[in-house]
């Protein structure tokens, strides 16, 4: 539909009555809107519910504006979108002319006399069709949001209810612009409201017991532009200027003048709270506050008391007023701009503001009260080209407490913005964080765009466009780095997400840089996109070493082991020698348990941990074939590891491999140090290698070498001797000449070489050959000092005198008078010892015999044990009491005398040792010895079943007890000694003694002369 002729005949007229138009220059820079979705709030899927900048027009001015585009783009405060639902096909067909906003409707005035209800998306609730017939040019709400009123060119005010058919109108005869309804006007039955037009005159109509009564408030000064009501107080402007009246006190409490050029357009009045009023008029802002005496009316309320107006802030703009809105303690200004052509002075602006077909897009500008730009934004409207200033309406909601669409926000509500065209209407709203962010990402602040996600100011469903467009950028500017560091952050659990970024870095071949943070748990990915990272590490040399670092790191079930193997062997195979990569393949040789081909790399790689690898997996039996490098990596560990397996691993094959691993010198110190360790261990374990030994102390610890000489039997002593010789080792050349008997030899080399005779005095006591004493005062004779030693060191050995004799006369011998005075000295104490040692055995002999001769005086008990308690009454053969012994109970139930169980103690117990009667049983000559041992004197020559065939043995032709006697008697017959009776010996204490002596150390037998007959013998006694 048109737009009526009456609209723009209307403002070519109101142009044409202000000749004198004066702007400034525009000096602030345009910022581009930059689309953005919808909120909740707005969004539907109605025809015309698009976005500003979809079409084809910009929403920024004059893209080829040079000057505006240098300067650096500021983010705007408000996001715009068209309002859609029934807008759109409603403004098709008809044109809008007013709006005003109630808490929970929309009321759209048009240019066809129509007032359309519509929800805060759009969508028409009800409509009042052809309430007018003329253009509609004010709507007002009461605060209830129960009745909407109207006013029309055509002269009538409709008052209409919402829910209800009630509708009442009034006739005017004359064009109405403005009306408004009392804030309570369905709780009061007065019904007020305020209404003007092109009559002049402000009207007030109530209603009564006789019906609405007519006021008229105000007259005279031109036509009514607008009128807004705000708790009791009525502003309207005329076109003498601004009043304001108190329906509580029935005054008029204040007139601000109009301003020069204010009738080129219609005046803007805004409550802000109830006691603060915006105006805006042609170029003119002024905020004035209401007062009362004693009362400041800023704080929003007013007290009791007269009441006054006083301007708290005044300002010109370079463009002109087309709206008015709060912004928190800023203003949401719409302005449009008139044409100001290149070289055209201010005079010409009313004339360019009247030219058809050339206008500017309207503005939104977000100013403070002091007229500073805090934001500026051009808005793309349907047809802006077309339009005039009066064309334009902004309202705004939510708002408390108000009838028009000057209210106060609510705590908490969201502000929205309606600009108003005749063929758009356009939401406008404060941009949230999500805005912000959108807006920082689509001008290239990534980095703040994410900081405002992190913070949690944003919807955290932002995060992961923010990172996708982040990464993006990052990589558009080969920044491959950066990106893989923020991809832990910006792609977070999303195992879909990781993967998509995965196969892209691969893609770019940057894989590397991303594997470090790739995650292997929450989430965990597919095994093929591990795979795939590993093998682009496997292919480039330059990443082995991250390789190994990821094969350590990662855990082997998140990606098939054989794969990554095979893949690894194959780039060997090709010829890369690459360590770091044989590393990775003995890695996962491990994680394969294939532990013998990890330890195969490792020994060939030298690594330090080997030896802890064998020993974690008991892997001696793989060394076998390795003893060359593992002495090369650590030689002492090796050693002691091949020492502690000798059972496992022979020494055969360490000594070969070390034997044959090349002319180094290092190995064959390390032979030494086995061969040692062994020896150590077990001196027979590597016997075979002895001979090779002597060679490997004589090199490297000769110190050892006189000790494993001394020890070990499995060596040549003439080869020993030939390196001992070649590497001048006297000592243990001594030592081998005295093992090979050539002990005159040896003893020469102690005294020439050495010149050592207290060793030398030691080497001949040790060999006990008299005829080496000799040899050994011979050889010192050339010697002074070695003479002079001789004599110290041979007291108790040789004597001395003979020394002194040999010495050659005139030879000068060091310290020979403190030397014989030392032999005379050591001579006198040990013969000073002697005799002392001779009173001391003296005297013990005494002690001993004296003992002997108080025990030969005791008698002797043969009788009288537990074993004769059965034998009462019987008298022994010297007149003792016998006591009476029970057979049985020595017997061990067996008969017969010598066949019983030899009794635990014999000695003492009145029973024959041999025959083990008792004593008194046979009238038999007894025979008892001091040891308290007793025979009967028939037993004692007769011991044939008490020697055994080993005691015939070691006696020889001693068979018998008898026999034992008769070599004694022999012996002594041989001497010549016959006055005495043979002596008899105990069986028992000389067969023990016998025996005894026989024994020697180590199961070693030795044997000791026989005691001579004339020997005392303990066991001696005589008949009884």
């Amino acid at each position: 539909m048109r737009v009526p002729e009456s609209t723009g005949a209307t403002a070519m007229a109101a142009a044409a009555a202000a000749p004198d138009l004066d702007f400034s220059p525009i000096m602030s820079p345009v910022v581009p809107v930059v689309n953005r979705p919808s909120s909740p709030l707005l969004q539907d899927g109605g025809e015309g519910d698009d976005e500003l900048g979809d079409d084809d027009d910009s929403l920024s001015r004059d893209d080829d504006d040079d000057d505006e585009g240098d300067e650096e783009e500021e983010e705007p405060r408000l996001k715009y979108q068209r309002l859609g639902g029934s807008v759109p096909s409603l403004l098709s067909s008809d044109a809008a002319s007013c709006l005003t906003i109630a808490e929970r409707i929309i009321v759209l005035g048009t240019h066809d006399g129509s007032v359309h209800l519509l929800d805060f998306q759009g969508n028409q609730v009800r409509e009042f069709r052809h309430v007018h017939t003329a253009t509609v040019n004010e709507v007002s709400i009461d605060s209830d949001g129960e009745f909407v009123g109207s006013c029309s060119d055509d002269g009538t005010v409709v008052i209409s209810s919402l829910y209800t058919d009630e509708k009442e109108k009034f006739e005017y005869h004359r064009p109405m612009k403005a009306v408004a309804l009392d804030p309570e006007y369905s709780r009061k039955k007065s019904r007020q409201f305020a209404a003007g037009g092109l009559a002049g005159q402000l009207l007030f109509i109530s209603k009564g017991w006789f019906g609405h009564r007519e006021q008229v408030l105000h007259s005279g000064e031109g036509t009514v532009h607008v009128v807004k009501w705000r708790t009791s107080l009525i502003a309207w402007a005329n076109d003498a200027g601004v009043k304001v009246y108190d329906t509580a006190s029935y005054q008029r409490i204040t007139f601000i003048e109009r301003v020069a050029r204010g009738s080129l357009l219609r005046p803007q009045l805004v409550w802000q709270g109830d006691t603060v009023l915006i105006i805006g008029w042609a170029d003119y802002i002024k905020i004035a506050v209401v007062k009362t005496r004693g009362w400041d009316g800023t704080k929003g309320t007013l007290g009791p008391g007269a009441k006054y107006v006083e301007i708290l802030s005044a300002f010109q703009t370079d463009y002109y007023v087309s709206g008015l809105a709060p912004y928190g303690d800023a203003l949401v200004v719409l302005a449009y701009l008139p044409n100001k052509e290149d070289g055209q002075t201010n005079s010409h602006l009313e004339s360019a503001f009247q030219r058809q077909g050339h206008a500017q897009r309207p503005e939104v500008r977000i100013v403070t009260l002091k007229n500073e730009e805090l934001a500026t934004d051009a808005l793309s409207i349907h047809g802006y080209e077309h339009y005039k200033a009066k064309d334009y309406v902004l309202a705004h909601a939510p708002f408390t407490g108000s009838s028009i669409a000057g209210g106060q926000w609510a705590a908490g509500d969201e502000p929205l913005y309606y600009i108003v065209s005749p063929k758009d209407v356009v939401v406008a709203k404060p941009r949230d964080a999500d805005d912000h962010v959108k807006w920082l990402l689509q001008h290239g602040f990534h980095e703040k765009a994410l900081a405002v996600v992190e913070e949690g100011k944003a919807r955290t469903e932002l995060l992961e466009e923010v990172g996708s467009r982040y990464l993006d950028h990052l990589l558009l500017e080969r920044q491959y780095a950066q990106a893989a560091a923020l991809c832990p952050k910006l792609l977070h659990g999303s195992a879909p997400a990781w993967e998509r970024w995965v196969f892209h870095f691969a893609h770019l071949r940057q894989l590397p840089c991303l594997a470090p943070y790739i995650p292997i748990s929450n989430p965990q990915l597919r095994d093929t996109v591990y795979e795939v990272v590993l093998n682009a590490l496997v292919t480039n040399s330059a990443y082995h070493e991250q390789l190994v670092t990821i094969i350590k790191a990662w855990p082997s079930n998140i990606y098939s082991v054989p794969t990554i193997i095979s893949a690894i062997q194959l780039q060997i195979s090709t010829g890369s020698k690459s360590p770091l990569l044989k590393e990775a393949l003995a890695e996962l040789y491990v994680r394969d348990m294939q532990h013998e081909r990890a330890l195969a790399i490792y020994v060939e790689l030298q690594k330090p941990y080997v030896f802890d690898f064998i020993q974690q997996h008991n892997l001696y039996a793989a060394i076998h074939d390795k003893v060359v490098p593992l002495m090369r990596l650590d030689g002492k560990r090796a050693v002691q590891l091949l020492v502690n397996q000798s059972n496992r691993i022979e020494p055969s094959e360490v000594v070969s491999q070390l034997q044959t691993g090349g002319a180094d010198e290092n190995l064959r110190k390390y032979l030494h140090l086995y061969l040692h360790g062994l020896f150590e261990k077990d001196p027979n374990a590597g016997k075979d290698y002895h001979g090779l030994q002597v060679e490997l102390y004589a090199d490297y610890e000769p110190r050892l070498l006189l000790p494993f000489l001394q020890s070990s039997h499995h060596y040549t002593l003439d080869k020993a001797y030939e390196v001992c010789t070649k590497r001048g080792l006297t000592k243990e050349r001594v030592f081998i000449l005295g093992r090979m008997g050539n002990s005159r030899k040896a003893l020469a080399l102690i005294v020439n070489e050495l010149q050592d005779m207290q060793q030398a005095v030691s080497f001949v006591q040790s060999q006990a050959d008299e005829e080496l004493w000799e040899e050994l005062i011979n050889q010192s004779m050339h010697n002074p000092a070695m003479i002079g030693s001789l004599l110290e060191n041979t007291v108790g050995h040789i004597d001395p005198l003979h020394v002194v004799e040999k010495v050659p006369a005139g030879m000068p011998i060091p310290r020979l008078r403190d030397r014989l005075v030392k032999i005379i000295t050591d001579y006198r104490t040990e013969t000073s010892l002697r005799a002392g040692c001779n009173d001391i055995l003296k005297a013990d002999c005494v002690n001993l015999l004296v003992r002997y001769y108080d025990e030969a005086c005791h008698a002797i008990r043969v009788g009288g044990s537990e074993f004769d308690t059965g034998v009462q009454g019987l008298a022994s053969v010297n007149g003792g009491e016998s006591k009476r012994v029970n057979r049985a109970s020595t017997s061990g139930g067996k008969g017969g005398s010598k066949g019983g169980r030899i009794p635990n103690s014999i000695g003492g117990s009145g029973r024959c040792c041999i025959c083990f009667d008792p004593l008194a049983l046979q009238k038999v000559a007894v025979v008892a010895f001091f040891c308290t041992h007793a025979y009967h004197e028939t037993c004692l020559h007769d011991t044939s079943g008490i020697v055994s065939s080993e005691q015939e043995r070691d006696s020889g032709p001693q068979k018998s007890g008898s026999g034992m006697n008769e070599t004694a008697s022999d012996a002594r017959e041989s001497n010549g000694d016959l006055s005495n009776p043979d002596p008899l010996c105990c069986i028992l204490c000389t067969t023990a003694a016998s025996t005894k002596q026989k024994s020697g150390f180590n199961g070693f037998e030795r044997t000791a002369p026989m005691a001579s007959a004339s020997s005392p013998v303990w066991g001696s006694g005589g008949v009884t």
